[in-house]
């Protein structure tokens, strides 16, 4: 009896430690994939099997249980003097510092008014992204495009990987730090207060923080 009680006393103190600790197991999941038409991809060779350069991937899907900064915008930059070029410089950096955890960088314009396949803007968005492309030259982030609302039935709807990935109607920028498919941060900002020095400074320290002692 005594021997049945310290295993029930074992287990309900084993139970109580599991429930008790999991700052970590509360974060926000990643909920789905999110597809984007791919302008740029630098990590790979154009021959390259795994260059989805001009095709449709997941990106999400594509870094699986790796860690990502993830960035999304809404509005395409003009040229590379745009503060979106500052973004992706931080973004290579921190992949290239932390490659061998996998670090996966991207960015996703949020440009079409409807489904890629239906949008006939997407010729002008897919070139104006190449453009600013050709200014940026990315080492390592790679850069697509997707759309901001989808139409069935002539009725505007936000699809729902957008709002999986906690874009609002209002964020105009939005990087999301994730790893394991758990958002361990995310910074959402204005066109008309892009992220700046301290901004990209707090993006490098949180990666940092989760990363640097898995180097």
């Amino acid at each position: 009896m005594k021997t049945v009680r310290r295993a029930l006393m074992a287990g309900v103190a084993g139970l109580a430690i599991v429930l008790g600790s999991p700052a970590q197991d509360k974060l926000e999941e990643v909920a789905q994939g999110f597809r984007a038409y791919i302008v740029a991809e630098p990590r790979f060779p154009a021959d390259d099997v795994r260059n989805r350069n001009g095709k449709m991937q997941d990106v999400v899907t594509d870094h699986g249980l790796n860690p990502v900064v993830a960035v999304f915008a809404r509005q395409i930059p003009a040229d590379a003097a745009n503060p979106l070029s500052e973004l992706v410089k931080t973004q290579d950096a921190l992949a290239e510092e932390y490659k061998t955890s996998r670090l996966g960088t991207f960015v996703v314009f949020l440009a079409l008014k409807d489904e890629f396949r239906k949008d006939e803007s997407r010729d002008a968005r897919i070139k104006e992204i190449t453009q600013w492309v050709s200014g940026v030259m990315p080492k390592r982030t790679t850069i697509g495009l997707a759309e901001a609302t989808e139409v069935p039935d002539n009725q505007p709807l936000v699809p729902a990987q957008v709002t999986a990935m906690g874009i609002a109607a209002e964020d105009d920028i939005v990087i999301v730090f994730y790893d394991q498919y758990r958002v361990i941060k995310r910074w959402k900002f204005k066109a008309s207060g892009p992220p700046g020095e301290a901004d990209l400074a707090d993006v490098a320290k949180t990666v940092t923080k989760r990363l640097a002692k898995k180097k």
